[in-house]
């Protein structure tokens, strides 16, 4: 896997943008893990439950994750199988490229099975992409996740996006997130700038938080090339503080982590979720 460095360097003459972006239903056209659960775990009723869990706060991904993978096949062919025949958005290539002409940064950050998102995106012709997600082992005697994206004082969530928003921004770039799901919104409420769809955009409704809608990397490439012109993006380094001065929001309290929820928590404690 293309591993994402967890202090990511960046090139010094390249816009001072990071683009964090979401894999499960925002590259794929399909939640992978929703799919591969949906087609094998026979036990609907339980699914349905701790699906619902999730969503309302009531258990962390990293306990669902462990239990998806529990109920799975242990056949790790089969499902690399399944998730490679699910369709995903052609149009993330020509996003990919126009972000890279202005030498800003990309990272995928999920928070997934994790298995299959370098090989998918193999398949669109990006083989080095880097990748924040969860590991998982499909079979054999050490089946199971690893989580080493996590937060380590915070086991709620597989892959702390909000801190990878967080190591982003300390390196005084503008950060721009692109989502659709609940695992989504820790990362939402702290990013500059957040492309919302279906979930992630109810919750940011629910909570007041703005956000651009959005349906294909199509219409995220068209606002990304014109905002590098007139100026709702930075285009160099010079450019950032003065951006920020102007187009950056407020910053939010923390709305999730240990310093809310206090420390070693594997589900969301009281409060905003």
């Amino acid at each position: 896997m293309s591993r994402a460095e967890l202090l990511p360097q960046f090139a010094p003459d390249g816009a001072p943008v990071s683009f964090l972006v979401d894999f499960d239903g925002t590259i794929s056209l399909v939640d992978v893990g929703d799919a591969l659960m949906t087609r094998f775990v026979e036990d609907t009723t339980t699914l349905a439950e701790k699906d619902l869990a999730y969503y309302e706060g009531r258990v962390g991904s990293r306990e669902l994750m462990l239990w998806d993978i529990s109920v799975l096949p242990e056949d790790a062919h089969l499902l690399r199988e399944t998730a490679a025949s699910l369709p995903h958005d052609e149009t993330f290539v020509a996003f990919v490229d126009a972000c890279r002409r202005r030498g800003a940064a990309i990272e995928v950050v999920s928070d997934g099975f994790g298995f299959h998102v370098e090989p998918n995106l193999a398949r669109l012709g990006l083989t080095d992409l880097p990748i924040a997600t969860n590991e998982s082992r499909l079979d054999g005697p050490e089946r199971g996740m690893s989580f080493p994206y996590g937060h380590p004082r915070c086991f709620v969530c597989g892959t702390c996006k909000r801190e990878r928003v967080r190591i982003h921004q300390a390196a005084s770039r503008a950060v721009v997130f692109i989502g659709d799901g609940t695992s989504d919104r820790f990362a939402a409420a702290h990013a500059e700038i957040v492309f919302a769809k279906e979930q992630l955009a109810e919750l940011c409704q629910a909570e007041g938080w703005s956000y651009l809608p959005w349906q294909t990397f199509g219409d995220v490439t068209a606002w990304v090339e014109d905002a590098f012109v007139d100026g709702r993006l930075p285009v160099t380094a010079k450019d950032y503080e003065g951006w920020r001065a102007e187009h950056a929001p407020a910053p939010r309290a923390f709305i999730c982590g240990p310093e809310v929820w206090g420390e070693g928590r594997t589900v969301p404690g009281p409060g905003p979720r």
